[in-house]
């Protein structure tokens, strides 16, 4: 801008130069036709790049995760695209929601289950045998009812979502799994493991039957006493409720195998 009003001042402002005395008649020449200026050729428009962004808008900042210890909220508010059961309220409640999850999944695809992470998950009512001989219980279709609503809140979560959810937060997941001392496993992969130890569980249709040897009830056919307990878990769940269970699973695997690749 200063060079600019500085060449104003030299160009119009100065004092105009002297006209010396002209001691002869001038012979003035006619003019030559002064031609007429051509029409500069006109500047090419530039066109704004397809990615370039519109004047006045402004892009939106990205989305940054918060820490693994305030992580609750998030989850409460994305639990809510995910389904419209209002029973997934009740699961939200605890703290350290993300630390538990893992713990619940690490152990599941080791056939375990980590009861004291998802008491929430605690149906209600007591497990109900019938008696049929002095050895022998059958097991109480009764006690299937107990899961049916825990089951209706898993399939009521949408998979698609579920697994673009379970993307974004991958990041957490995986600082959950590094606490619990496994710095170079992928939590996908505890997932994916996971849900076929679960699909490996058979769906029983016929009364299955039980003994009592001390304390606990186990399964009176060897086969489905050396299941794991997490496969012994859907058992108990009843055929309906496990098949239930498991097509979502499928589900489930088959959006995080398409949203992986």
């Amino acid at each position: 801008m200063l060079l600019v009003i500085g060449f104003l001042v030299y160009k119009y402002i100065q004092p105009e130069p002297e006209i010396p005395e002209i001691s002869s008649p001038l012979t003035i020449p006619e003019p030559e036709p002064v031609p007429e200026p051509s029409t500069p050729p006109e500047a090419p428009i530039s066109k704004p790049d397809d990615e370039a962004v519109v004047a006045g808008e402004q892009e939106e900042p990205p989305f940054i995760l918060p820490s693994l210890d305030n992580s609750d909220q998030l989850i409460r508010e994305g639990a809510v695209n995910l389904t419209r059961h209002e029973g997934i309220n009740r699961w939200l409640g605890p703290n350290d929601l993300i630390r538990k999850f893992v713990v619940f999944v690490d152990n599941i695809a080791e056939g375990q289950v980590a009861r004291e992470t998802v008491r929430v998950l605690t149906p209600e009512g007591s497990f109900t045998v019938r008696q049929v001989s002095d050895e022998v219980f059958i097991l109480d279709e009764a006690s299937y009812q107990r899961y049916n609503r825990i089951v209706e809140v898993i399939v009521s979560i949408d998979a698609r979502r579920s697994a673009e959810f379970f993307m974004l937060l991958s990041p957490l997941f995986q600082n959950a799994l590094q606490e619990l001392g496994y710095p170079d496993r992928q939590f996908g992969d505890v997932v994916f493991k996971a849900i076929g130890r679960l699909l490996e569980a058979p769906i029983i249709t016929k009364p299955v039957r039980l003994i009592r040897p001390v304390v606990m009830y186990e399964f009176e056919d060897q086969r489905l006493e050396s299941l794991s307990p997490a496969q012994k878990q859907l058992v108990r769940m009843g055929p309906e409720n496990t098949k239930m269970l498991q097509d979502h699973l499928r589900n489930i695997a088959l959006e995080l195998r398409l949203i992986m690749r």
